[in-house]
């Protein structure tokens, strides 16, 4: 009994005795206590990030710092992380971890509060300049790869006001994605009209392609700031052929996709005004293709290109593009005047010519 009570005095010396950094054997460093992570993808690698489960995939990361909140002041020293690097969290493919062991924090024993800010992917290539902030959050400035399957879903995080929950010791990061997801579909506005798109053949031209991302909490859709560059970028796809007319049993009218459900342009968000001969500088696609018409032998009746070679044309496109869409333009061949001038028809009715004949006299 002496020997149990001497054990206890010495380990409530020991805690009293602690440093912030020195926390061998003291409540703050048990293994409860240890600041687990959790996450969710709030809404929906050129592959955007679908789901949670998808972003648990075992090797992929986040970096995460958390700054104090005390008597309602914020500790501008990170609590966890540096004010440039995050601490990395990597998954198993079930859990987050820490992926460096010296990097494993501890929530505060005192009633403090935790802001945690994070984001993902980790690649110093297309994010430069990550700073850390106790007060301005997180902000980084990302530029665009100019080749789609470069491109990567780039999402942040903000879990602000946070203290150790009562049955674990994880805190959720709602990751939210900062780009805008672009596909393209296909089709043709007439029965017997039909287009064919090349390999990669639909580009984009003049488009914004770096920005500063800024996530403090509030902002829910306007996160970037001070976009520039003007650039172009290419949809990955294989040769479309035969695209054509074709309704749904709803009747909607259905277009054939172009690319892979599973890859997409991810773009910075940004408003975009069309290209015009008096607007060079706007926004335009140019779709490389065949259009043609069938007559009922099979032969094709080609409108624009030729059966040895496909020819562009050249659409201009505005719209405003916020974070967290996913968009899908129908490009629909034939629907207005332009590279196709459709067959129209007017009426002449010849007039009857009025002949008076001689009397006929009817006894």
């Amino acid at each position: 009994m002496k020997k149990n009570l001497l054990y206890m005095l010495i380990a409530a010396a020991m805690i009293s005795g602690c440093t912030k950094n020195d926390v061998v054997d003291s409540e703050i460093n048990k293994d409860s206590n240890l600041i687990g992570f959790s996450t969710y993808k709030n809404i929906s690698r050129g592959n955007p990030v679908d789901n949670n489960e998808e972003f648990l995939t075992a090797s992929n990361t986040f970096g995460v710092t958390a700054f104090i909140k005390q008597e309602e002041t914020l500790q501008e020293s990170p609590y966890m992380g540096t004010t440039t690097e995050g601490v990395v969290i990597i998954s198993d493919g079930s859990k987050w971890n820490y992926k460096q062991a010296s990097d494993q924090a501890y929530w505060p024993t005192k009633g403090e509060i935790l802001d945690f800010y994070a984001y993902t992917p980790l690649d110093n290539s297309i994010i430069t300049n990550p700073i850390f902030n106790a007060t301005k959050g997180l902000t980084l400035t990302y530029t665009v790869p100019n080749n789609e399957t470069a491109q990567k879903d780039l999402m942040y995080a903000v879990a602000l006001n946070q203290q150790k929950p009562e049955n674990s010791n994880s805190v959720t990061m709602p990751f939210k994605h900062a780009l805008t997801q672009v596909h393209f579909k296909i089709g043709t506005s007439a029965e017997n009209l039909y287009v064919d798109v090349a390999e990669n053949g639909i580009r984009i031209y003049n488009l914004k392609s770096t920005g500063t991302l800024t996530t403090k909490t509030g902002l829910e859709t306007k996160v970037w700031n001070n976009l520039s560059g003007q650039a172009q970028y290419s949809v990955i796809s294989q040769v479309i052929s035969e695209a054509g007319y074709e309704m749904t049993d709803d009747g909607t009218q259905k277009f054939t996709s172009i690319g892979s459900a599973d890859q997409a342009l991810m773009l910075l968000p940004q408003k975009i005004e069309a290209w015009s001969e008096s607007n060079t500088t706007g926004a335009y696609l140019t779709i490389s293709c065949k259009i043609y018409q069938k007559l009922a032998d099979g032969t094709k009746i080609y409108l624009h290109g030729s059966a040895d070679a496909y020819a562009k044309v050249k659409v201009g496109i505005s719209d405003n593009w916020v974070r967290n869409q996913k968009i899908t333009y129908n490009l629909n061949i034939g629907a207005t005047a332009g590279v196709l001038t459709p067959i129209e028809f007017v009426t002449e009715v010849e007039t009857w010519s009025p002949i008076d004949k001689e009397i006929i006299n009817v006894k």
